[in-house]
């Protein structure tokens, strides 16, 4: 992302979420600043006029006797937005979401002593509007990456190895909280997916999500149907469903989200692969042997695309949940910022979804061992 700051105002850069904050050069309290913060892959897929609505909740809940001045919906380096403004203890505070997907936003907010808000709201919002995405393009070792994956996965076919139904439990920290089911099965070329989940984390805390779907091995060809259900220790229930049709570089995503609906159609690159998919190629990938592979991961509901950076090391042996077990390691880093641990055995299976020292895991199990 980039943004024009106004002139003269003092930058401090944050991490995590907060990227960076910006303040005006003057001695009124409270200070004039304009903040930007980056909300990605949230495990909730929301829409923006939901996020509106729990953006106003947390207005009402944390600025007990704002008023609201003004709102309105506009486009921000095209893409959906929406302004929220609001008086609240001698300040003006202008607070403008940008919606790059329904798994990621951009929050840009301005807080402006009164006595300033004539003079520096129109300096902060013109600021606000200079924002733009612009994603770095590959770098040459990226490139590479992906002609090698592209490669293995162009000549892939429908793999003996692969096959067979698996079962996994499911940790945070030390504790068991669920188990997941994949079945993978071939029919006429294609791989048939089964996959099912569920956690329950107590008090009501709970998630399970189903995934059917068929593709081609080298991914031309992919369809992905996926439902996912939450509650809450609130009784609070949440619902979404996607559908995803992935052929000749077009996408047809059909999107329940806990009843927004939507319908979209759209071109992605070659390579591109639903994330159910890509859980696969993965796999494939370990079988092409030590090196780097990148790949190109799209979430059914969202509209772009995620870049996954995969190193995948020889097999060795290790300890691994107690036990020592002959395994490949692959670390990813997706989209450049977050990074993921994968331990798959000599039979190209997984054996360990997250890091060692990670708190959520998934682990091979037997299937009794799973569902216990």
């Amino acid at each position: 992302m980039s943004l024009r700051p106004p002139s003269g105002w003092a930058r401090r850069m944050g991490q995590g979420p907060f990227v960076v904050r910006f303040t005006a050069p003057n001695e009124v309290k409270p200070p004039c600043d304009l903040t930007v913060t980056h909300l990605v892959h949230s495990t909730n897929p929301t829409p923006l006029q939901t996020f509106v609505k729990t953006a106003k909740d947390h207005i009402a809940k944390e600025f007990k006797g704002s008023k609201i001045v003004e709102e309105k919906e506009f486009t921000i380096a095209g893409r959906p937005a929406y302004r929220i403004v609001f008086a609240f203890e001698g300040t003006l505070q202008v607070k403008s979401v940008v919606h790059r997907t329904n798994l990621e936003w951009y929050l840009l907010d301005a807080s402006i002593p009164n006595a300033l808000a004539a003079s520096l709201r129109p300096v902060a919002e013109a600021s606000v509007a200079s924002f733009e995405l612009a994603p770095p393009p590959l770098s040459a070792e990226e490139r590479a990456a992906h002609a090698r994956a592209s490669d293995a996965l162009r000549r892939a076919k429908t793999a003996p190895a692969l096959l067979g139904e698996r079962w996994f439990a499911v940790y945070l920290g030390p504790r068991k909280v669920g188990h997941q089911r994949v079945k993978l099965a071939e029919s006429e070329g294609l791989y048939v997916l089964e996959a099912d989940a569920v956690s329950d984390f107590g008090e009501g805390n709970r998630d399970s999500t189903i995934v059917r779907g068929s593709f081609s091995p080298d991914g031309r060809v992919q369809k992905i149907d996926t439902e996912q259900t939450k509650t809450n220790d609130k009784k609070e229930r949440w619902q979404f469903r996607a559908s995803a049709v992935l052929q000749n570089g077009q996408v047809n995503a059909s999107r329940d989200m806990n009843g927004v609906k939507e319908e979209r159609t759209f071109t992605v690159a070659e390579g591109v692969l639903l994330g159910d998919v890509a859980d696969v190629a993965r796999r494939v990938l370990v079988g092409a042997g030590k090196g780097t592979y990148l790949l190109h991961t799209l979430s059914p509901y969202v509209d772009e695309p995620d870049v996954e950076l995969l190193e995948v090391t020889d097999r060795e042996t290790m300890d691994l949940d107690g036990r020592k077990v002959d395994a490949h390691l692959v670390f990813a880093k997706i989209d450049r910022r977050r990074t993921k641990a994968y331990y798959y055995g000599a039979d190209q299976s997984l054996i360990r979804e997250g890091g060692l020292k990670e708190t959520f895991s998934v682990r091979a199990a037997t299937k009794e061992a799973a569902v216990k």
